[in-house]
């Protein structure tokens, strides 16, 4: 219990509340939620363009579906 104590900080420590205690991560498990979360921006962004050049490339692939798909890919990769 003490050693939980020490590792924790509060939340709003110039108001000396101790109800609100926020815990420190470890820097291993940062750095994983890190590289998790790039790479899922990463992989989402690659796949976007994917769907964007390949509907605009192919014309068998223009069709009234894929043109909603097409919409849908280039709103997803603008935001």
């Amino acid at each position: 219990m003490m050693e939980i104590l020490e590792r924790t900080e509060l939340c709003f420590p110039e108001l000396l509340n101790t109800s609100c205690r926020k815990t420190i991560r470890p820097q291993y498990e940062i750095m994983t939620a890190y590289i998790l979360m790039s790479s899922i921006c990463l992989l989402t962004v690659v796949l976007n363009l994917l769907v964007i050049i390949s509907i605009s490339h192919f014309k068998q692939l223009q069709t009234p579906i894929n043109i909603l798909l097409l919409s849908l890919a280039v709103s997803d990769f603008l935001v």
